[in-house]
């Protein structure tokens, strides 16, 4: 696949791919698309085990949705438009929900679906030099891509409420002190930090991982009793595999899991 805003590159076990739509890296369109894509393809390559998220440039991991769109998207002109649209929830969503962990590797401020995507991902890392913000009220606006439903649930009600009706954006500091995000390092180190984490994932047993990510993500959801059900449903799906058998018979043979993700 040719993407035309993103920068994608193929390492061992997962792929990079940096938003790529200078100057702001905004989430238009043809980024949902190529994201999009990405998704279903990487999904269906069993080679890839890792996603890690980026932008291209440092002052900015994405400033939000495109702007120059508002106008054409609400009165439905078709010409600046992939047809049909993708949808910022859809997308968002589908990194949430997906089988593989997703890595944000936020190297420079994330704003309004800059934000919001990086909340869908399951892991963050973020530059010490970088703010995180959802701005959205400052425009007569609010946030539209789950920034309301996943922000409360990762740092609680009260400082989510206070980010989203003051706009104003969180340090690195305190994006890490509340939870926000997993690691704060300099910003030369995100990408590579990033890949680091994506380098272990991808040695891990992609039944298991799929399956934690299932329980945790959906458990979320309902109550815990519900959520238990969950997690037993996928245990049994994660036992009866082969990478299941492989795993006791490495340990007791003191050498290195070969998962294959069967």
């Amino acid at each position: 696949m040719v993407y035309t805003k993103l920068a994608v590159e193929t390492e061992n076990g997962y792929v990079v791919a940096a938003i790529n739509h200078p100057p702001a890296n905004a989430l238009g369109q043809k980024v949902l698309f190529d994201l999009n894509t990405l998704l279903d393809e990487s999904l269906e390559d069993p080679e890839i085990r890792a996603i890690v998220l980026t932008g291209t440039g440092e002052k900015l991991f994405s400033a939000g949705a495109d702007i120059t769109e508002f106008d054409s998207v609400q009165a439905g002109d078709k010409p600046n438009q992939i047809n049909p649209k993708i949808e910022g929830n859809d997308v968002f969503s589908k990194i949430e929900n997906y089988p593989k962990p997703v890595i944000a590797a936020i190297q420079g401020s994330a704003y309004g679906g800059g934000t919001e995507i990086s909340l869908a991902c399951h892991f963050r890392i973020l530059a010490d030099t970088a703010k995180v913000a959802l701005p959205e009220v400052k425009l007569g606006i609010m946030p539209g891509w789950g920034g309301t439903q996943r922000l409360p649930r990762l740092i609680g009600k009260t400082k989510a409420l206070e980010m989203m009706l003051t706009g104003d954006p969180l340090s690195s500091a305190e994006a890490f002190s509340f939870g926000l995000v997993n690691k704060v390092v300099p910003a030369s180190q995100v990408l590579a930090e990033a890949k680091a984490l994506a380098a272990r994932l991808a040695q891990g047993a992609p039944v298991a991982i799929r399956g934690i990510l299932k329980a945790v993500t959906k458990g979320l959801e309902t109550t815990i009793d519900e959520g238990i059900k969950i997690e037993d449903a996928a245990s049994v799906v994660v036992s009866a595999s082969e990478d299941a058998k492989e795993g006791p018979r490495a340990f007791l043979e003191k050498r290195k899991a070969n998962f294959r993700g069967i």
